[in-house]
C-alpha cells in the first residue's frame, strides 16, 4: 500500500494500474491517495470503524470538568455525561455517530470513555448538606487551627491534656448487617427490636493519647432503676431526662463527671474541643464551673465536625457498627423477645472496649491535624464544596470579644467563629447576677455594626 501510493501520488501509475500491480483494493487506494481518510491516513492500518466521536483532547477536558464538578458536590450522572457529549461535539462541529433524537451519546461510547479513562468510575455519593459542603472553609479552618495553637502556647497543653468530647444516639432498633440469601429473591429481611424504637443519647470523651472517659447515658425517662446500668462500663454515669437529648444542666454535671477522671485543675489545665451545641457553649454555669476547675473549652467551627472532630472521623463508625452487632447476636440468643433500653448498657460496654482503642484515638486527632498540630493536614481539593458559594471576608482578623462573665483568666472559649477572651481584672462570681447582665450588655453595644458569623452576615 506505501509503494502503491508513491506510484500514484508521483504520477508514475494510474490507480487502476497500481492496485492491480501490488495487489491492494482500488477502493481503498483511492480513498488514501485523496485524503479522504479521518484515522487511516497514507498506508496506516486501522480496523474496525470510527468508535471514539470525539477527539482525545476533547475527551481529556470533558475528564477533568467531570472530576472538578464531583470535587465541588455536583457530580455528573451517566445521562449527563452522554448529553454533555453530544453538546460538545455539536458545538464544536466534530463528526459522530451520536444520538440526533435524543441529544445524547450511546451507552456504548460512555463503557469506552470509562474503559479509556480510567480514573473515573460509576459511584454512589454519600448525601452532604449544604451547610457542611459551604462551612468546612479554608477561612473558618485557620482561625480554629490559630485558636487552638494559641491555647497550647499560651498553657503549655500536651497530647495527654487534650480531649474530645460528643455525643451519639443509640437506637433500641439496630442497622441490620449485610446477609448472604438467596439470588434473585425480591424481598430479604431481617430482624429488629421493634419498628420504631428509643434512643438513649451516649456522651464519649477521649484524649489525643488514647485515654477514654468512661461514657455517660442520658435516658428519656423521669425516674431511673438500677436495671438500665446492668452490665454497663465501670464507672460510667446514669442520667434521666424526658426529652434524652443533651441539655446546659446535664452538661455541667457530666463536666464534673470529666474533671474527675482526666484530673483537671487550675493549676494544670485540659483543654476541651467539643461542638458547638447550645447546651455546650450558651450556659453561663457551665462555662463558669470550667473556668474554675481548669477546663479551656474550645468549641469547632460551625458544620465541620465531619473533619475536624476526632470521634467522629475515626471513633463513632466502629463504635455503632460494633454495638448493631451485639443487637444482632442478642436476638438470635433471645428468640421472641425484643431489644430495650435495660439492654442498651451491655451494648454499649462491648462497643466501647471494642473501639475504644489507642490507635483509633491518636489516628482521629491525627486526621484532623489537631494532635499534632497540623493545619496543612487537609489538601485544597477538600475545600473546593465550599468554593461555589465563597465570598470575601469582612475583616481578615479575627473578632476579639471580652467575656468575662463567661470564663476566668484559665479559660478560651471559642464560639463559631468568635473567640471569647478572660478578662481576669472583672471576673464575676456566681453571685454577681446584676454584674453578668451588666457586661452580656455592654458585650452586645460594642460588637459592629454587622458582624459575620460562618458565612452569615448578622447585622446588630
Amino acid at each position: 500500500m506505501r509503494t502503491a501510493i508513491v506510484k500514484v501520488l508521483s504520477k508514475q501509475l494510474s490507480i487502476r494500474d497500481a492496485a492491480i500491480q501490488y495487489n491492494v483494493p482500488k477502493s481503498t487506494l483511492a480513498r488514501r491517495t485523496g485524503g479522504k481518510n479521518k484515522i487511516a491516513v497514507g498506508s496506516l492500518k486501522h480496523l474496525g470503524r470510527f468508535t471514539t466521536d470525539l477527539p482525545a483532547d476533547f475527551e481529556l477536558e470533558l475528564k477533568q470538568h467531570i472530576l472538578d464538578m464531583e470535587s465541588r458536590f455536583f457530580g455528573f450522572t451517566c445521562h449527563d455525561v452522554r448529553r454533555l457529549a453530544f453538546q460538545l461535539a455539536e458545538h464544536n462541529g466534530i463528526h459522530h455517530r451520536f444520538n440526533t433524537e435524543k441529544q445524547m451519546a450511546g451507552k456504548k461510547w460512555l463503557s469506552g470513555f470509562l474503559k479509556r479513562n480510567t480514573e473515573i468510575s460509576v459511584r454512589k455519593p454519600e448525601p452532604t448538606s449544604i451547610a457542611r459542603a459551604t462551612s468546612f472553609n479554608r477561612p473558618a479552618v485557620s482561625k480554629f487551627f490559630n485558636l487552638l495553637k494559641q491555647v497550647i502556647d499560651e498553657k503549655k497543653i500536651v497530647g495527654s491534656r487534650i480531649y474530645n468530647c460528643d455525643e451519639t444516639g443509640m437506637s433500641t432498633v439496630q442497622q441490620p448487617s449485610k446477609v448472604l440469601a438467596t439470588k434473585g429473591k425480591h424481598q430479604v429481611g431481617a430482624l429488629t427490636g421493634a419498628e420504631r424504637g428509643k434512643n438513649i443519647t451516649v456522651v464519649c470523651c477521649m484524649s489525643a493519647t488514647g485515654h477514654f472517659i468512661p461514657p455517660a447515658f442520658i435516658f428519656p425517662r423521669q425516674r431511673m432503676k438500677a436495671e438500665l446500668m446492668d452490665s454497663a462500663p465501670t464507672e460510667c454515669l446514669a442520667i434521666c431526662e424526658k426529652s434524652g437529648w443533651m441539655t446546659g444542666v446535664i452538661f455541667r454535671h457530666y463536666l464534673e463527671h470529666v474533671v474527675k477522671h482526666c484530673h483537671a485543675r487550675p493549676a494544670d489545665p485540659v483543654l476541651l474541643i467539643l461542638d458547638g451545641h447550645s447546651s455546650h457553649t450558651k450556659s453561663l454555669e457551665v462555662l463558669e464551673y470550667a473556668s474554675q476547675n481548669g477546663l479551656i473549652m474550645l468549641s469547632l467551627p460551625p458544620h465541620t465536625t465531619h473533619k475536624l472532630q476526632p470521634l467522629d472521623v475515626s471513633f463513632f463508625k466502629p463504635f455503632n457498627t460494633y454495638y448493631n452487632q451485639y443487637v444482632e447476636r442478642w436476638l438470635r440468643a433471645h428468640p421472641g423477645r425484643s431489644f430495650g433500653e435495660f439492654q442498651v448498657a451491655a451494648a454499649v460496654s462491648e462497643a466501647f472496649g471494642k473501639a475504644g482503642t489507642v490507635n483509633v484515638a491518636v489516628n482521629g486527632f491525627k486526621k484532623c491535624g489537631i494532635w499534632p498540630v497540623n493545619e496543612h493536614i487537609f489538601e485544597e481539593h477538600e475545600f473546593q464544596p465550599a468554593l461555589t458559594t465563597d465570598r470575601p471576608m469582612l475583616s481578615p482578623s479575627n473578632i476579639q470579644l471580652s467575656a468575662s462573665a463567661a470564663i476566668a483568666d484559665q479559660s478560651v472559649v471559642a464560639v463559631g467563629d468568635h473567640s471569647l477572651v478572660a478578662d481576669p481584672s472583672t471576673c464575676i462570681t456566681g453571685n454577681d447576677k446584676r454584674s453578668a447582665v451588666e457586661h452580656q450588655s455592654d458585650l452586645f453595644n460594642d460588637l459592629p455594626a454587622s458582624v459575620l458569623i460562618g458565612n452569615c452576615e448578622i447585622d446588630k
